[in-house]
């Protein structure tokens, strides 16, 4: 039976390309291995070998930032927090017990593009709206006003750790991920003579969704799906529910 990764290559060769002259995106590093050895087996000559990338090596190096450790993260979202609230702050051990589900929250924030504003204002507002059902009082507790107070300042505390990750050029992967679509642009003008190979996708998130759209339209991409036409063609199958969005 050919593989989905001999059959993108085949498809390729029958078009005359250059393998050399392209750049693959693939999914992961291991799925890199193996187009190497099918190409090895496809070539009939000698050839450089094309540049291949995985989806997060990709964006790294469209962002122009490096990705930085889950420790170090907690350490910088914690000099944020700490310029933020002031002396009015926890120890380092009682925060990072809860900063850890901030940092997924900022993360899926920035990676589906969502408008940070908009976001942090509802939870403020969820929150306000939650605080009255716990207290029926006019004048809210000390507890339920610092609650209150943290939801706030939350976005205060995603914009000032951005800045600061930005000023060194390090990120989480949702930074990255903004960053990359923020440099399309800039990065398609720098290298129009290149021509990208997307294989092996059959979910994205939105950024990746948006670089992707971008690439194609400016006719840089080539994209290849591995999905079953059953699911593709089926309205209702979820299998096939991003690749039919494209």
């Amino acid at each position: 039976m050919q593989s989905f990764i001999n059959e993108v290559l085949s498809n390729l060769n029958s078009k005359n390309v250059d393998f050399s002259k392209l750049t693959f995106i693939l999914p992961s590093k291991r799925a890199g291995t193996f187009l190497i050895n099918e190409l090895s087996n496809l070539a009939s000559q000698t050839l450089f070998a094309p540049q291949i990338y995985s989806i997060e090596e990709f964006v790294e190096e469209l962002s122009e930032l490096k990705k930085i450790s889950n420790t170090e993260l907690l350490f910088e979202l914690y000099t944020s927090y700490k310029i933020v609230f002031g002396k009015k702050i926890e120890r380092f051990e009682s925060f990072s017990k809860w900063a850890q589900v901030l940092l997924q929250d900022f993360n899926e924030i920035d990676r589906y593009l969502i408008n940070q504003t908009q976001i942090f204002n509802y939870l403020s507002a969820i929150q306000e709206i939650n605080s009255n059902h716990w207290s029926l009082e006019e004048n809210k507790t000390t507890l339920i006003k610092n609650y209150l107070d943290f939801w706030n300042k939350l976005e205060s505390i995603y914009l000032n750790f951005k800045e600061n990750l930005l000023e060194k050029n390090i990120g989480y992967q949702g930074l990255i991920y903004r960053e990359a679509v923020h440099n399309l642009s800039t990065f398609a003008s720098a290298t129009k003579d290149k021509k990208y190979v997307f294989a092996g996708f059959n979910a994205l998130n939105a950024a990746e969704e948006t670089i992707v759209q971008f690439l194609i339209t400016n006719h840089q991409l080539k994209i290849y799906w591995d999905a079953d036409q059953t699911f593709i063609n089926d309205p209702f199958h979820d299998a096939g529910l991003f690749v039919r969005r494209f």
